[in-house]
């Protein structure tokens, strides 16, 4: 059974997978190698961060000078959201939204199956469907500190 206290800390993203028609393989959304931390803290607080792989640079050190290409493709390929976070059960977690880099999320609870196998935890969204496929995505975080 996982508790508060389990998943108190910072988590490096370690994979971001995806299940399709019967194969599994890297969530095309992030690239092969993502990188990310999600930190969950002890007065409740949760807050995630997740690059995609091959991000590419601004062409200027200012970001808020750069052209809109770019930082639309830099907003394409990074999200980021905080908020406050309730375990639900054992096996299911709350992420309660109240700030988003994309900010239709931002109000919302975002539910996840979660368990944890040593060092490693894993996040699953609700299944979905995609052109008459049941896609199942989830996320592995590898601990680097807790409290």
């Amino acid at each position: 059974m996982v508790t508060q206290h389990d998943i108190l800390g910072c988590w490096q993203l370690h994979a971001a997978m995806e299940q399709r028609g019967g194969c599994t393989g890297p969530n095309p959304n992030y690239g092969s190698r993502p990188n990310g931390f999600l930190y969950y803290l002890p007065d409740g607080r949760v807050a995630v961060t997740i690059a995609n792989d091959g991000r590419k640079p601004l062409s200027g050190t200012n970001r808020r000078m750069a052209p809109a290409e770019e930082l639309a493709e830099a907003a394409r390929t990074f999200d980021a959201y905080a908020g406050r976070f309730t375990l639900l059960a054992p096996d299911r977690i709350v992420h309660h939204v109240e700030v988003s880099s994309c900010q239709n999320e931002v109000g919302t609870d975002l539910v996840r199956q979660l368990s944890l196998n040593g060092d490693l935890l894993r996040l699953e969204p609700p299944p979905f469907h995609e052109n008459d496929q049941t896609i199942i995505r989830w996320l592995v975080w590898r601990r680097l500190s807790s409290y």
